[in-house]
């Protein structure tokens, strides 16, 4: 049992206000949550996995935590008094006494034994958790002070591992067969097992989009050539925009070297996907895994590049990152660089988010030369997500 005040937790920068004794309120898990257990009234949060990282911290550290799937932050309002009944997987309104009263402090049976004292001084090697920060100078291999930090370094460093295998599979382009849809990328297949139907016809090397299971690939597919985005004509012209992107590829060289090859790689299996689409002066690779079991399920995406100055980049992947990060998505952007991770949600949620991205990775290309002022990242982001992917010359003109 735990009460105190709703305080919602939308990104990690909302943690360092977070107040003692609040209940903390999130989309999602993270074992990020880890820096404000020590304080924290109750945790509950619309997805995630019981058997999850979050829930091994908030067990360690026995605070009372709900992981449902009800909209929780759009009933409980920040700074409403509640009290939270993990036994029961019940939140009620205000304080109520005789369920805090009820419950009594289990104290270790072994407490004082030789065997529980060694377990004791075993666990400070073994429990707590010094890497929460993948970003901070201490995660490293030199920071791992105990097992759980190593198997958290171990963790990020294998996602990060992934988004490598197409760079493999690029090296054996006769692994690979083409994709035969009205896509502006050339897309190549490489089949790990049941990602294709058992009867698939391979004529000239050429895959239909029919003959495709995998439910990742599928689903980014469907984004990809939703007729809303996909029928886009060319971007409207603004022509400061244009200049700067011309300008800048005449004067920069440096950039040839920065220019991948048209192919697109899309490595499937049922429920998994690696899709690194490599056109022009950018890049995006997809990571997803799409089944029925929730704790396996996420996305990793990053995008990085394009023909414009930096500046230009720049906006463009902070307004990636607006549209992401609205989509529930834990998003970092670096220069020229956005990251993005969403993890252990349902089947049904993975897909529309793949579908989402496919849209993106339209929606996105040739937007250099838009990216004029900082109103426009916004403006982008807000088109985006509204449906409108059409950008008329009008709204141009007053970027």
């Amino acid at each position: 049992m735990g009460k105190g005040k709703a305080f919602h937790v939308r990104t990690v920068g909302d943690l360092a206000d977070f107040p003692t004794g609040g209940v903390l309120i999130a989309r999602h898990s993270s074992p990020e949550y880890v820096i404000v257990m020590r304080h924290c009234g109750a945790i509950i949060v619309e997805a995630g996995s019981v058997s999850g990282h979050m829930a091994a911290l908030a067990r360690e550290f026995n605070v009372p935590t709900i992981i449902c799937s009800q909209p929780v932050m759009d009933r409980i309002p920040p700074g409403l008094e509640v009290t939270v009944d993990a036994y029961t997987g019940r939140v009620y309104e205000g304080t109520v006494a005789e369920l805090l009263a009820a419950v009594k402090k289990d104290e270790a049976h072994m407490k004082g034994t030789p065997v529980y004292e060694q377990l004791q001084r075993i666990a400070k090697h073994v429990i707590p958790l010094n890497l929460v920060n993948p970003e901070a100078p201490e995660f490293a291999p030199a920071g791992c002070a105990t097992l759980h930090d190593l198997a958290r370094y171990c963790h990020e460093y294998s996602y990060k591992e992934m988004f490598q295998i197409s760079d493999l599979a690029s090296k054996f382009h006769g692994w690979s067969l083409k994709l035969d849809a009205a896509l502006p990328m050339d897309i190549h297949l490489i089949d790990l097992g049941n990602g294709l139907k058992e009867e698939a016809t391979v004529k000239w090397n050429a895959v239909k989009v029919d003959e495709i299971v995998s439910a990742p690939f599928l689903a980014l597919l469907e984004g990809m050539l939703n007729k809303d985005v996909h029928g886009l004509e060319p971007r409207p012209v603004n022509f400061s925009g244009l200049l700067s992107v011309m300008k800048e590829q005449t004067l920069a060289p440096g950039h040839m070297g920065e220019r991948f090859g048209d192919r697109s790689y899309a490595i499937i299996a049922d429920k998994y996907l690696n899709f690194s689409s490599r056109v022009g002066y950018h890049y995006s690779v997809i990571d997803a895994y799409c089944g029925d079991t929730i704790n396996k399920n996420y996305i990793t995406f990053t995008f990085k590049g394009g023909a414009a100055d930096d500046i230009r980049k720049n906006r463009r992947v902070r307004a990636i990152s607006l549209i992401l990060e609205q989509e529930g998505f834990k998003v970092d952007v670096k220069a020229d660089k956005v990251d993005a991770r969403l993890q252990k949600y349902p089947k049904s949620y993975i897909e529309s988010r793949m579908d989402i991205l496919g849209r993106l990775l339209i929606f996105t290309r040739q937007l250099d030369m838009l990216m004029t002022s900082e109103k426009s990242i916004e403006w982008v982001a807000d088109n985006f997500v509204a449906g409108n992917y059409k950008l008329s010359e009008s709204a141009i003109a007053v970027l």
